[in-house]
This record gives C-alpha cells, sequence and structure tokens, in this order.
C-alpha cells in the first residue's frame, strides 16, 4: 500500500505549480484517497478543479501518470498547460505518424515523462501494450469517465477497453474524473472500470450558488440576445453558443453592426483565425465569441459573465457543462437559454433523425470506406483527412445523413470523425551527432538549414519531436517557405531527419479493422435503446425549458440531488419574489397608484418618480400587475388611464 504524502508535501506541490494557497473543496480528500492506493470516482462540477485531483497526487510519488482522454484539442490543451509550468508532458493522438508515436512512448519508458495523454482507442494497440507494460505508472486517471457509460451522454465504446488495460497494471489505483453524471452513471463508471474493494466515491454538489439559470421565451433571438448582453454589460466577457456554424457566423456579425465586439469560431475557420480568436478573446481584445458547443473544453477563463445559448443542447448533462463555463471564479454570473416557439418539436424532431435507418449506416460507412481507399480488414487507426461537405457532395448523401450516420458509427465503435486541430510542424533527428556531422560535411548546401534546427531546438531534437515554424525558419535563411520545405523533405527521405509537415484538417479514422459494409455488426436492439434513452433526455430538456420550478433544482433533480433548496437567483426564483412583493403591497398603495392616474394620466416613469427610491421595484411591480389585469391601460401617448 503506497504510504500518502505529508500534507506540506502536496501543499507544496500546489503552491509550486498552480500558485495556490490552498485546496479547494474535496481537492485535498480525493488526492489524500489516491495517495493511499485506492480506486476514486471524483464528481466535480464544471471548474471545480477536476485535473489537480490527478495531477498532484501523480507528481508526489515516482513514475508516470497515464490519463485517458476523448479530445484531441483537450489533451493537447492540457499538455501544454502542464509544459508551461515545466512539468513534462506528453500525448499520443489520431494524425500522428507511427514513428513520433513510437519516440513518444520511448520517452515515457525511459525519459522524466510525468503525463502521458492517451485516446481510449490506443489503449490496446500492440505498440501501447508493449510500452506502458515497461513505464512506471503511478496512477491511471480517465477524464470525462461519464463516456464509459451508455447512460451517459456522449458515450464511446473505445472506452470499455480501459478495464483490459487494468489488467496490465494489476497495482497502479485509477482515479475518474467528470463533471456530469446521474445516479446510473455513477454506478456504470464504478462497474466498467473495476474499481477494487476499498475505492471511494466523491461528490460536491452540482449546485452553482453564484450561477443564476434564466430561460427567456422569443420569437427574435438575436434582438433578446443583443438585450441580454447590453443588460449584463458590453465589456463583460461572455459566450453564445449555437448549433451551426452559420449561426455563429450570424450571431456575431449582428452584435458587430451593434458596436459590440463579437468573434465567431467554428471548426470551419482555419487554424490560425480560430487559434487568433481564441487568444483574443482569452487576453479580453475580444469579449464576446460565439462559438460551436466544442469552444470551451479545457479553457480555463474564470472570468465569463455570461454564457449563453440561442438553441438547447440534446441533453441536460450538456447544457450543465456549457452553461458551467460561466462564474468559474465563483462571482456573480449568468447562463441564459434562448427557446422559440417550435424549439421543443425540434429537439424531438433532430433526435428523431440522429438514428438513421441501418441501411443508411451501411451506405456511409461503405462510403467512408470508399473515400479514404481502405481495403476490407485494414485501416484500423488509421487517420485520413476528411471534409463532410466533400465527402456528402462526392457520394451524394443529405449532409445530415452523413453526420447522423458517423455520428452512430462512432458511438457503436466503428469509425471516429475528429475536428480540425492545429498541429504545427514537427522534426525529430534519429540519428547521432557524428552521422550528422558527415552528412553536413558533404551536403553542404543542406548545412544552414540543419544549423537552424539545432540551434533553434537545441539537444532536445535528438531525443523527441519539436515543434517548429517554416515560416520562422524561412526568414531566418532568407529563404521561401516552399523551398524550405522542399528541403525539410529531403532530409525526412534521406533518413537525416523525421518530419512531420504542419497539419489543420478535419480527419476521420476506423476504430477496427474495416468490415464488409453488408456484415458491418450493428446491433438494431442496442441502437432501439439508444434512440430511447436519447429521447428521455431531450424531454427533459424540454421539462427543464418550461420551467414552473427553481432552474436550478431542476437540473439538480436531473443529476439524483433531490433534496435541493431553490436558489432564489434563477430567472423563476426572481419571478416568485417579485410578486410577492407586489401581492405583499398594501391596499392602500394599489388605491394610490389607481387614483393618481384616475387624476392625471401619466407615464409609468412619472409615476414611480412620486414615491421613495426604496418603493421603486415595487411600485413598478404593481403597476405591470394593474396592467395585466386590465385596471390600467396605455394610452395612444404612451401614458396610463
Amino acid at each position: 500500500m503506497p504510504v500518502p504524502a505529508p500534507t506540506d508535501d502536496i501543499l507544496h506541490l500546489l503552491r509550486q505549480h498552480w500558485g495556490h494557497a490552498a485546496f479547494r473543496p474535496l481537492q485535498e480528500d480525493i488526492i489524500r484517497s489516491v495517495l493511499a492506493g485506492k480506486d476514486t470516482l471524483a464528481l466535480l462540477p464544471t471548474g471545480g478543479g477536476k485535473s489537480v485531483c490527478f495531477q498532484v497526487p501523480a507528481l508526489a510519488r515516482d513514475g508516470i501518470c497515464v490519463v485517458v482522454s476523448p479530445l484531441i484539442a483537450l489533451m493537447k490543451d492540457q499538455v501544454e498547460r502542464l509544459r508551461s509550468r515545466d512539468i513534462r508532458a506528453e500525448a499520443i493522438y489520431a494524425g500522428m505518424s507511427h514513428q513520433e508515436i513510437d519516440q513518444t512512448l520511448d520517452n515515457c519508458v525511459y525519459g522524466p515523462v510525468k503525463f502521458l495523454y492517451v485516446s481510449p482507442e490506443r489503449l490496446l494497440t500492440d505498440l501501447f501494450r508493449a510500452r506502458v507494460a515497461r513505464m512506471r505508472v503511478n496512477l491511471l486517471a480517465i477524464d470525462e469517465a461519464h463516456c464509459l457509460s451508455q447512460w451517459g451522454y456522449d458515450f464511446r465504446p473505445p472506452y470499455l477497453q480501459i478495464a483490459a488495460l487494468r489488467e496490465l497494471l494489476p497495482t497502479v489505483p485509477v482515479i475518474a474524473l467528470t463533471a456530469t453524471a446521474t445516479t446510473q452513471v455513477k454506478q456504470d463508471i464504478v462497474e466498467k472500470l473495476a474499481f477494487r474493494p476499498g475505492s471511494q466515491v466523491f461528490q460536491q454538489s452540482f449546485a452553482r450558488p453564484n450561477l443564476s439559470y434564466s430561460v427567456f421565451q422569443t420569437e427574435d433571438k438575436l434582438r433578446r440576445l443583443l438585450e441580454i448582453v447590453r443588460g449584463v454589460g458590453p465589456g463583460k466577457t461572455s459566450i453564445v453558443y449555437a448549433r451551426t456554424r452559420r449561426q455563429t457566423e450570424d450571431a456575431a456579425a449582428f452584435l458587430q453592426q451593434h458596436q459590440l465586439p463579437a468573434a465567431a469560431y467554428h471548426a470551419g475557420l482555419p487554424a490560425e483565425q480560430r487559434h487568433r480568436t481564441q487568444q483574443d478573446w482569452m487576453q479580453d481584445r475580444t469579449r464576446i465569441i460565439v462559438a460551436t458547443n466544442a469552444f470551451g473544453m479545457g479553457i480555463d477563463k474564470p472570468d465569463v459573465r455570461l454564457v449563453v445559448h440561442l438553441d438547447a443542447p440534446d441533453n441536460l448533462e450538456a447544457y450543465y457543462q456549457e452553461a458551467g463555463r460561466a462564474g468559474r471564479d465563483e462571482k456573480y454570473a449568468f447562463a441564459v437559454l434562448l427557446t422559440g416557439p417550435n424549439d421543443a418539436d425540434d429537439l424531438r424532431r433532430r433526435t428523431e433523425l440522429a438514428y438513421p435507418p441501418l441501411d443508411t449506416v451501411r451506405r456511409v460507412y461503405q462510403a467512408l470506406a470508399n473515400f479514404s481507399r481502405t481495403a476490407v480488414g485494414g485501416g484500423e487507426l488509421v487517420a485520413f483527412d476528411f471534409d463532410i461537405q466533400q465527402f456528402a457532395e462526392t457520394y451524394r448523401l443529405k449532409a445530415v445523413d452523413a453526420h447522423n450516420a458517423l455520428r452512430t458509427l462512432e458511438r457503436e465503435g466503428f469509425a471516429q470523425v475528429n475536428e480540425a486541430v492545429n498541429n504545427p510542424a514537427r522534426v525529430h533527428i534519429p540519428i547521432d551527432h557524428n552521422d550528422l556531422y558527415r552528412f553536413q560535411v558533404a551536403n553542404a548546401q543542406h548545412d544552414k538549414l540543419i544549423k537552424a534546427l539545432l540551434r533553434l531546438n537545441g539537444g532536445e531534437i535528438f531525443t523527441s519531436f519539436q515543434r517548429i515554424s517554416e515560416n520562422s525558419l524561412a526568414q531566418y535563411l532568407r529563404l521561401s517557405v516552399v523551398d524550405v520545405r522542399k528541403m525539410l523533405l529531403f532530409l525526412h527521405r534521406s533518413g537525416i531527419i523525421q518530419y512531420q509537415p504542419k497539419h489543420d484538417s478535419p480527419q476521420a479514422l476506423f476504430t477496427t479493422p474495416r468490415y464488409d459494409a453488408d456484415k458491418l455488426p450493428l446491433d438494431q436492439k442496442h441502437l432501439r435503446e439508444m434512440r430511447a434513452l436519447a429521447q428521455q433526455k431531450a424531454a427533459a430538456v424540454v421539462r427543464y425549458a418550461a420551467g414552473g420550478r427553481c432552474r436550478q433544482q431542476l437540473l439538480l433533480e436531473y443529476f439524483g440531488e433531490l433534496d435541493a433548496p431553490v436558489c432564489k437567483v434563477c430567472d423563476y426564483c426572481l419571478e416568485q419574489k417579485k410578486q410577492q412583493n407586489v401581492t405583499g403591497a398594501s391596499p392602500a398603495l394599489r388605491q394610490q397608484l389607481l387614483q393618481l392616474v384616475r387624476t392625471t394620466p401619466q407615464t409609468p416613469r412619472q409615476v414611480v418618480s412620486q414615491f421613495a427610491p426604496a418603493q421603486a421595484s415595487t411600485v413598478t411591480e404593481l403597476l405591470r400587475e394593474l396592467i395585466d389585469r386590465g385596471e390600467l391601460r396605455y394610452a395612444a401617448d404612451g401614458k396610463l388611464t
């Protein structure tokens, strides 16, 4: 049994690498459970500091922590963040060459790497299994652990391979982390990960006391969005979520037309533009970002004051995660969902379309094989560039059918489509210094480029792939970028370097050896169950939007917190408070208002100005009630009569 680290040691690590003076609620308890060698499930809300819960105990022990994570962008972001704290971290994901994966795994076996991030479909490859058995693994961390459960909102079959990985690491404790899990999903995670006796489950309440949830009905969402942004304050940092790329661009343009600093963000934009847009928002040059739902995963920006959804997500798990990106600094913030007259029907229809007929799924699977020129029995985990619009047009598919069939293939574990991720060019020198020197002497025309690579990257270029900028190299050598790339490719073909060109396209891959489409083992019963589950989740979203109760209570009940008190800050609670104020208004005040208007017709503002400031809100609400009841009405000149 591992010996727990003293409190001073783990606090020192927290101060040294994160600059925090103390742990957040439950973090230290979770860390101590891991350090005691116990399998641990940690459920913390978005912004609750999940990463610290596995990163601190991994640093407190000799060896390496293997982190399973589902999204390339999320892995890369966490790796970069660890490196910025002088912690050595690596990642393996789709799109890397065999040589780069091989080199990365070697560094994890022999080098000072503390964290290895890996996508779940890589876990049981022969290459990974052979190397992980030789690593000094001190912890297995499962990020976004709800992906393990078919009852969760983002089930990924490759996650089920983690239990088999545990057999290779029988003494290594596991920590599973998620921000969203129903009671059923929690039980599924513990079972699928084969938690050992003595395991512990830590759950912080899903309540966010500083977050005001609201749902507003409207027929003009952009106009209502403008009012909300202005009401919160145009200088406040905000995220607006839209369902489609077109919506992000239209909404951003609308806000810009009204002199608000907004920008669109989606996977269809060039990588450099996406990076620039994200950096402008992170550094407060752009205050409002209008994005599709992938934006925000892993981004640590605590001062977001407002998150608006122009359309409801497909389930409350996704809504809770995305809305929860507001107010991570624990200051007051707003989460707003806008709904239109037909939104509930649209959500139900989308849920039906998300599970296309089996013949459509098989047709898309065959088209994917043709598109990638993959033979039956081949193609496992071999990534290829993939543009869904081009794919759909080439094989005369409706874009919505192609998208939904690919999602079905992903849920069933046969294929995977990754959003565009910016992968800079990378270089590794696999030969020793003496061989390299002999090549430089014999090939003077390449000497300057090799010297530039060595000068800019140092000795690490001999031990691992290093990022390079072809543009910077071109400027340094006073050559064109095209010439630099040609020289790099020549050195690559000559075996002097291993060169991975810059890449920023979406990619797809088969997660199993390719089947004959007619023999693809789709489980019709399981698909029917998944469709029924998706319909239940959509119905829960519709109930949340309909309201009639405290919004936070509705959310917390969905996650199994049945005794949560009212939040007092959502739109429903605030409206109830106003009604109580109005109902409690004295009959004398009611008569006084009627008499004022009866004597002299006047605007609401003129009426309110005749009362003490402390009474202003009560008088305003009472005027609204009298208008609703028909006891007062507006004349053509805007005055009450």
